[in-house]
């Protein structure tokens, strides 16, 4: 009896241990397939216009392990002009780069110099047109290509630009009287404060335009460097 017990044991055993073995090659076989079928054979770069020098050794080997958010955050610190990257995964074994350049919203004319700029203070390059975007004046020395300016008149000029998003069209923006800033906007002086949250004070401009536009004329002054907007006719 004893004999017959010991034997089912080892066979139960030796069945436990089979199946055991069997699944570690079958799973070891299926990964080894899942690396192969999946392996990036193929790297493109869409940058419109733009290059990057690219580290194969960081996208791994395999297209769906692919760490996309520490390289989008490792690409947009070496290149400060792109404002973004998007992976393109075409399988089985294809990867597109897709460079996402950042867009100009004013021009900053500063010591003779035309800069492009983006909405988040970046010098894109020098400004081909003056009438595409609005000027920003003022005198911030120069930069170079890709840093950032620093300035804080610039700053809050680019967070009213991008709150305005294109819905009235100032033409320039430039020091006013004492520590405000000027807008221009064809025959209207527009004052901002340089501090504080001047994107709300985009949008009680929009409202004040609005109004007046249903009358048919603009004011000469719209002041919101206050808590209350001052107009002048």
């Amino acid at each position: 009896m004893a004999s017959r017990l010991y034997s089912y044991t080892i066979r139960k055993v030796l069945r436990i241990t089979g199946f055991v073995l069997l699944s570690f090659a079958v799973a070891g076989a299926a990964g080894l397939l899942f690396v192969r079928a999946f392996s990036i054979r193929q790297v493109e770069v869409d940058g419109d216009g733009m290059t990057i020098e690219l580290d194969r050794s960081k996208l791994g080997e395999n297209l769906w392990l692919i760490p996309t958010d520490r390289l989008t955050r490792e690409l947009v610190a070496d290149y400060p002009l792109l404002s973004t990257v998007r992976f393109e995964k075409r399988f089985p074994g294809t990867l597109i780069i897709h460079l996402v350049k950042r867009k100009p919203i004013a021009n900053i004319v500063s010591g003779g110099v035309s800069y492009a700029v983006d909405a988040d203070g970046y010098i894109l390059g020098n400004a081909t047109s003056l009438t595409a975007y609005p000027v920003l004046q003022f005198d911030i020395g120069l930069y170079a290509i890709g840093s950032k300016a620093a300035d804080d008149r610039v700053h809050a000029c680019l967070a009213f630009l991008k709150e305005l998003n294109g819905a009235l069209a100032i033409q320039r923006m430039t020091n006013g009287s004492g520590t405000s800033i000027r807008a221009i906007m064809g025959n209207t002086d527009i004052l901002l404060p340089q501090h504080g949250d001047i994107r709300r004070k985009a949008d009680t401009l929009q409202t004040i335009v609005e109004g007046f536009r249903i009358k048919g004329t603009l004011p000469a002054v719209i002041d919101l460097r206050f808590e209350k907007p001052i107009v002048t006719n």
